[in-house]
C-alpha cells in the first residue's frame, strides 16, 4: 500500500506529485488539518482527515466531514502533532506499507519542517524509516539506514546531497560527480551540490547511523 499523506503547510503543485508517484487505486490519502481539505477541493479521496482542523472554517469543516471516509479529530493542546498522529494511525491500520510520500511538510514555517524531517529519529516510526519521502516543489527527501544504497535521479531535479541525522560510519559516495571514499562522521555531516553523472545511478553505503538524500532544484 502506497500512503499520501498531505499536511498543512505549502503545497504548490501536490497534485502533480500525486499523479508522478502512484496510482490512486493502490493509494490510502490522508488530509492532516487543512490538507484533507485540499485534497478534496483537488477532487482527490480522502480516505482519513486528521487533525484538530483550527484552520479551517465551520464551513469547510462540514464539508470535510461529509466527504472523507473518516475522520479523526483529535484536541488542541495534545502531546503529539497533527502529522505525528496521521503516522501513527497509518502505521497501525496497514501491516504492509510501500512508501509514505509526505508533501506540504517543508517549505514553511521552519519550526514544523525541522520537526518532520526529525520524524524518522523517533523510535515509534523506526519501521517507516525507508519508506518515508518529504516532497515539495524544490526537494525530494528520502532516509536510509545502514547498507548499500541505489540512488536513482529523479526526472525533475539537478542536485544531489546528503545529511546525517546522527554519527555516520564507513559512509561512502560512489558514481557521482564528488565521490568520497568510507569516512566516519562523529557528529552530524551535510554534503550538497552533489550532481548525476549521465543520470546513471548514485551508490551510497555506511554501516551504522540514519542519513537523508535529498535531490533538490533550483527555482
Amino acid at each position: 500500500m502506497k500512503i499520501v499523506v498531505l499536511a498543512g503547510g505549502p503545497a504548490a503543485s501536490f497534485e502533480t506529485y500525486i499523479a508522478q508517484y502512484g496510482n490512486r487505486s493502490h493509494t490510502y490519502f490522508v488530509g492532516v488539518d487543512r490538507g484533507a481539505y485540499r485534497l478534496m477541493q483537488a477532487g482527490f479521496p480522502v480516505n482519513l482527515a486528521i487533525g484538530d482542523f483550527d484552520s479551517l472554517k465551520s464551513e469547510e469543516f462540514e464539508a470535510v466531514s461529509t466527504y472523507a471516509d473518516a475522520l479523526h479529530q483529535s484536541p488542541a493542546e495534545k502531546n503529539d502533532t497533527d502529522l505525528e498522529l496521521a503516522m501513527l494511525t497509518v502505521a497501525a491500520r496497514f501491516k504492509k506499507i510501500d512508501e509514505i510520500l509526505i508533501l506540504g511538510g517543508i517549505g514553511g514555517r521552519f519550526d514544523h519542517g525541522i520537526q518532520i524531517f526529525y520524524l524518522v529519529l523517533q523510535k515509534r516510526f523506526a519501521e517507516l524509516v525507508e519508506k518515508i519521502r518529504l516532497i515539495d516543489n524544490q526537494n525530494v527527501i528520502q532516509f536510509v539506514g545502514p547498507g548499500r544504497h541505489e540512488i536513482v535521479k529523479d526526472p525533475s531535479m539537478t542536485y544531489l546531497a546528503f545529511a546525517s541525522l546522527t554519527p555516520v560510519t564507513n559512509f561512502l559516495i560512489k558514481d557521482a560527480k564528488y565521490e568520497l571514499d568510507r569516512t566516519d562522521f562523529d557528529r552530524n555531516f551535510s554534503l550538497s551540490s552533489n550532481e548525476f553523472i549521465d543520470e546513471q545511478p548514485v551508490t551510497i553505503s555506511f554501516t551504522a547511523g540514519i542519513v537523508s538524500i535529498i535531490q533538490s532544484k533550483d527555482l
